[in-house]
């Protein structure tokens, strides 16, 4: 079996849901990689995928470790990025769950990259003293709102949970939580003693907020300025979006605060020289590591 790995060219939002939606109804046996950054598929050369602009391409060893270069945060625009291996783990849990039946020849090279990845990460150091972006999200909103008002989080991802979490465990804000999944947003709400709805039910969930972090895959805006007319003011928002959630109406009102991603993404950005020598480090780890798993097959 020949590890196959690809990347999806496309830049449009929409575009990119449609491509996902091709690839699960082919029923092939893939591992789905969605970020902010890339749509990657990694499956096996005997798994036909559907017509799909492809930018790149990579095969057996050279997968393998660009697999194992995502998962370690080589390949992210902050180097050592933190969210990225949940990231590649939630889309290799979903890869189980949905190919029950033939992901045994698949699993265990998943396993092994992912493996790989966390002893580049370890030995290296690459993530050492680096905070990621949920946790910075956080700070910078907890430093501006009072603690023990509402904070809402719109979003159930990876980093929305992380997001949630923390809130939870750092704050006494009451959270609340709403995402385009309603069970996943009340059980992720319920980790931390908050409730959580769908997005049709955002106004309720937005009355009397005084923070609200985004953190969602949607490919247009999903908070507008007709959700917030009851939160209080000042309103403190903190957008993780790509493209972002927040729609530009809601950075006109008057005493809304609006910090994008890049702004929090700058804050990330420090000792890049050290970075760089470690991320060396983790490169030539990961690039051994494929040799010898290529041998070994």
């Amino acid at each position: 079996m020949r590890l196959v790995g690809c990347q999806i060219d496309t830049e449009c939002p929409e575009e990119r849901l449609e491509a996902i939606h091709r690839l699960r109804e082919s029923g092939a046996a893939a591992l789905i990689l969605n970020t902010c950054q890339r749509l990657e598929v990694f499956t096996c050369t005997e798994q036909p995928l559907p017509e799909l602009a492809m930018s790149q391409q990579w095969e057996d060893a050279i997968a393998f470790e660009r697999l194992a270069r995502i998962a370690a945060g080589l390949e992210s625009r902050i180097l050592g990025e933190l969210e990225i291996l949940g990231q590649v783990r939630s889309a290799y849990k979903t890869f189980r769950e949905r190919h029950q039946q033939d992901r045994c020849r698949l699993d265990r090279l998943f396993q092994d990259a992912l493996a790989l990845a966390r002893k580049a990460r370890r030995e290296s150091g690459i993530d050492r003293n680096l905070t990621s972006l949920s946790a910075l999200a956080c700070r910078e909103l907890l430093a501006r709102v009072p603690n023990g008002e509402p904070i809402a989080v719109i979003g159930s991802g990876s980093i929305a949970s992380s997001v949630t979490r923390y809130l939870g465990k750092r704050s006494r804000s009451p959270v609340r939580v709403t995402s385009r999944c309603p069970d996943r947003a009340m059980s992720l709400a319920m980790e931390v003693g908050g409730f959580g709805g769908g997005l049709a039910e955002m106004d309720h969930l937005l009355k009397g907020v005084v923070g609200i972090i985004t953190a969602t895959a949607a490919p247009h805006p999903v908070l507008y300025a007709e959700h917030l007319t009851e939160a209080q003011r000042p309103l403190y928002i903190v957008d993780l979006g790509v493209p972002p959630d927040t729609h530009e109406s809601v950075r006109m009102i008057e005493q809304v605060d609006y910090t994008g991603l890049e702004a929090i993404e700058a804050k990330a950005q420090f000792n890049t020289e050290e970075r760089r020598e470690r991320a060396e480090i983790a490169s030539r780890l990961i690039r051994e590591g494929a040799q010898a798993w290529s041998r070994a097959r």
